[in-house]
Formats: structure tokens, sequence, C-alpha cells
């Protein structure tokens, strides 16, 4: 009986431990630098560089709101990669940062970081660092994660 016991508590453990997924840490999926990326004609725009597409579509209808034609007339958009996966999305004349989350085929808005209730951006870049990505615009700087944007001093 002891001996059966003890079979069984050694087939539960191998279970338990068979069945717990194994973690690669650490991991770091940022991108060094920003992608500007054209949007098509129908609304895709493909990271080449980094092996991702998506259609744009609906967020520019978001971003823009009624003004259809300036949706339409939205050629690129920047796109950078934290560490964590997300993925960051802006352009010109927008007056929001994307924080973009990868699921299953789909990217989905994970959180809309409004930079400017009034005015738009004229020339927005991103910039990796080590625990944000920094967004210049013009003389302006922000921090961006996941979570928000805080204005940064400082000239570039």
């Amino acid at each position: 009986m002891k001996k059966f016991l003890v079979l069984i508590g050694i087939i539960i453990s191998l279970a338990f431990v068979g069945c717990s997924s194994l973690q690669l840490q650490p991991a770091d999926f940022s991108w060094a630098a920003e992608e500007i990326v054209e949007v098509g004609a129908k609304g895709m725009v493909e990271a080449k560089r980094y092996s991702v597409a998506f259609n744009v579509t609906a967020l520019l209808a978001k971003e823009f709101e009624t003004d259809t034609m300036e949706a339409k007339n939205t050629k690129e958009v920047r796109l950078i990669r934290d560490k964590a996966g997300f993925y960051y999305l802006t352009g010109k004349k927008f007056k929001n940062v994307y924080v973009l989350a990868q699921g299953d085929g789909t990217l989905g808005v994970s959180n809309t970081l409004t930079i400017s209730a009034e005015k738009t951006m004229d020339d927005p870049k991103f910039d990796q660092k080590d625990s944000y990505i920094e967004l210049w615009n013009g003389k302006e700087k922000y921090q961006l994660t996941k979570g928000g944007a805080q204005p940064l001093g400082g000239k570039k």
C-alpha cells in the first residue's frame, strides 16, 4: 500500500510539472528604432523589417472621428514596440498615441494616450529608451508607457 501511495504521489507530481508552461525569461521585444510605414490603399500597413502587418482603417476612423478626408489622406504612420511587446502608433495630425496589444491574430487598442486634446502633432517621432518610449513632437518631449504619457522637459 505504501508503494502504491508513493507511486501515485510521483505520478501527480510529474503531471503538475508536465502541465506547467515553460517561461523563457527575460525576453525583450523592443525595436531599436521606430518604423515609418506607408498606409496602403486598403488601410494596410506593413513593417517588413519586423515582419508585422495589420489594417489601420478602424484606428484612423477613431482618430479623425468625423473628418473622413483626413483619415483617407493619412499616407504614413509611425510605429515602435517596447520591451513588453506593446506597439505604439501615431502619425502627423494625430492628437493621440495608440498602445496596441497583440492578440490571437489581432492587434487591439490597449490604451489611448492623449498628447493634446486641442492641437494635432506636426512631426511626431518615437525613440526607444530602456524602460519607456520617448515621443518627440517638435520641441515637446513625452515619456510613454502602456499606462500613460508624461511630458518631459528639454529640447532635441
